[in-house]
């Protein structure tokens, strides 16, 4: 996180200066104001999960997950952006669950609001969840060991659950964001495919399997899209980036070592640099225009 930056605003003058024909009626324009500094950078809060934290870029910050490499620390690093608090920890659920020590997305939103870290002089917010209240990681695991017959009705039954409970869950989430952030522009990040079914390797599942698998997640980011929308906030695709970067392509943006690491199925550094932040720059951009 960059050191906080005072604020940049300059004084404009506020007065007039009376010519020396005064006497005469005749008044000379005003004084020019002063030219106003630069605009401070946008007050920044991250939540969401492992994709939100950089999990798969590495090195680690904490037990969260959270990496410099991720979307948050990438953003800090643009003069426009300040990182006032990033709250991502992966596993982290679009549901609030009590029942484990990762603090769910909905619990992150509330420790911002009593700690005073987010409100209305919150500029910009950045949020991915979703993914874990479906176990995208048990997904993969059922189509990898099962015919593809079970891994299609995994993944419609899946989809099924996005449609419905977890669309409520993302509904109430954003909601709830808004109302903490009234003046902030939230940025509501999508999920990649994890596979390239036409330039990538059968390394971990079948060509029909990706497709499914992919297919699922376009359902999921649909209903991603549809509810941020409806409250107000900015969806942004990653899909498209990502596009034959895939597990077992030549230059793949997913980590995957055969699951000989916690993190695999994530992106990797490049797959935050070039996929999510040139995805979400945009929006950056866009800020106080």
């Amino acid at each position: 996180m960059k050191t906080p930056r005072p604020s940049l605003f300059g004084r404009c003058a506020a007065a007039a200066v009376l010519a020396a024909g005064l006497l005469a009626g005749t008044i000379a324009g005003p004084a020019a104001a002063d030219a106003p500094g630069p605009k401070p950078p946008a007050d920044y809060v991250a939540l969401g999960d492992s994709y939100a934290a950089g999990f798969g870029a590495g090195p680690y910050l904490n037990a969260c997950g959270q990496s410099p490499l991720g979307l948050p620390g990438l953003l800090d690093q643009l003069r426009k952006v300040e990182l006032t608090y990033n709250a991502t920890c992966s596993g982290a659920k679009a549901a609030a669950d009590r029942t484990d020590a990762v603090p769910d997305v909905p619990e992150q939103l509330e420790g911002l609001v009593l700690a005073g870290l987010i409100g209305a002089d919150t500029d910009l917010v950045t949020v991915s969840a979703g993914g874990n209240d479906l176990g995208f990681g048990a997904v993969v695991g059922a189509c990898a060991t099962q015919l593809l017959a079970v891994c299609e009705q995994v993944i419609d039954g899946r989809t099924l659950q996005a449609q419905t409970t977890l669309a409520a869950a993302l509904d109430d989430l954003y909601g709830n964001l808004r109302a903490a952030a009234p003046e902030a522009r939230i940025v509501v990040t999508g999920y990649p495919h994890l596979f390239s079914p036409k330039s990538g390797s059968e390394l971990l599942l079948s060509t029909e399997a990706q497709q499914l698998f992919n297919e699922g997640t376009d359902a999921l980011n649909t209903v991603i899209r549809q509810n941020a929308k409806a409250n107000g906030l900015h969806y942004v695709d990653v899909v498209q980036r990502f596009k034959g970067h895939g597990i077992g392509t030549r230059d793949p943006w997913i980590t995957y070592t055969g699951f000989t690491a916690i993190d695999d199925l994530h992106p990797n550094a490049e797959g935050y640099q070039s996929g999510y932040l040139k995805s979400v720059r945009s929006e950056v951009g866009a800020l106080r225009k």
